[in-house]
């Protein structure tokens, strides 16, 4: 692992580019830009402590969005083969849950965003399968994760899937 530093407005990466590595900000502001219909959006403003970037090198797919520096960064860099090692590293339990919440997280979209692409508000099985792996804070206090980068993923995914979740199936 190293660190890299990004100048205000400095693209980190791109929408639709192979991900290559990961990103957890060290210090600084990270903007995830979506292409929008006349102009990109801002979709999220990520502060120090984040892990991005992680989804294109856990599973092969192109980055979702841009990250831009909204703010001078200094982010710690990891690829996916160390990505991949620390993963390996989890026990096989932890593991699973993070596997099944990464395929949830790619086939779903947010709840919020259901209904303007047409998509019923009511739980779907998924949502449920989802819904029984998403551990609760004193599960993951439990996990005794060290590595600042896997707790900054297990928060991530566990962020992300309570997002895509009917706020009936919450858990906290």
């Amino acid at each position: 692992m190293h660190k890299r530093t990004f100048k205000k407005g400095t693209p980190i990466f791109k929408e639709g580019e192979k991900g290559l590595e990961a990103y957890l900000i060290e210090s600084g502001k990270v903007l995830i830009v979506k292409k929008g219909p006349t102009a990109p959006v801002i979709v999220a403003a990520l502060p120090q402590g984040t892990l991005f970037g992680e989804m294109a090198i856990l599973d092969g797919s192109p980055r979702m969005a841009t990250a831009i520096a909204g703010e001078d960064t200094v982010c710690v860099v990891v690829n996916s083969m160390q990505m991949h090692q620390r993963l390996m590293s989890l026990p096989p339990d932890i593991l699973r849950i993070l596997t099944g919440l990464m395929e949830y997280v790619r086939s779903t979209v947010p709840f919020d965003q259901r209904a303007k692409i047409g998509q019923s508000l009511e739980p779907t099985p998924r949502d449920q399968q989802a819904h029984l792996m998403l551990p609760t804070q004193a599960v993951v206090d439990g996990f005794g994760l060290t590595d600042p980068m896997l707790k900054a993923l297990v928060r991530m995914l566990c962020d992300y899937t309570r997002r895509r979740l009917p706020p009936t199936l919450v858990k906290t």
